[in-house]
């Protein structure tokens, strides 16, 4: 499946999110957010992302984490999700990580 045909309710089946009154939340401001995030991190094209069909899990994965992780007093630690990381890795072009 590609990252462009991913639905705001298939994201929420995904990652377990199951009220509708996060139907903004995930559809409007965490699903763009986790593109633009996967964009930065790899250098790719929005069109470029639909080339891997395994993109759209590290998206699921960020989605989630972006969900589930909303307390601004985690630790400054925090890592990205090691799924995330290796997927993401994999089709990185810009080097920069």
């Amino acid at each position: 499946m590609k990252i462009s045909e991913l639905t705001s309710e298939m994201v929420k089946d995904y990652t377990g999110i199951s009220d509708d009154d996060s139907d903004d939340i995930v559809g409007t401001l965490l699903m763009p957010a986790a593109k633009a995030y996967i964009t930065g991190y790899t250098g790719l094209t929005e069109e470029q992302l639909d080339e891997h069909d395994d993109l759209a899990v590290a998206f699921c994965v960020l989605v989630n984490d972006m969900f589930t992780q909303r307390d601004y007093t985690t630790s400054i630690h925090r890592q990205v999700s090691p799924t995330v990381k290796t997927i993401l890795s994999l089709y990185a072009v810009n080097h920069l990580r």
